[in-house]
């Protein structure tokens, strides 16, 4: 009797998160996707903000080189 109870307090807990967890999982991966789309459309805008940087500065310092060779 007393293996019975200790069994019974032992295994009661596992068993009601058995029961109680949720098993269904629909729609997770669109949130994993949602959520890969948000990061790579924010690297996406910091490369463009990076590369428009940078071809602004090479312009500027082409222009001012062409300038040069004409005095």
């Amino acid at each position: 009797m007393n293996s019975v109870l200790i069994y019974m307090l032992t295994t009661l807990p596992q068993q009601i998160l058995r029961h109680t967890k949720s098993d269904n999982e629909n729609g997770e991966g669109v949130v994993s996707a949602a959520i890969a789309v948000v990061i790579f459309s924010a690297l996406g805008v910091a490369m463009w903000l990076a590369f428009r940087s940078t071809m602004n500065t090479a312009t500027g310092m082409v222009n001012s080189q062409v300038a040069q060779l004409g005095n």
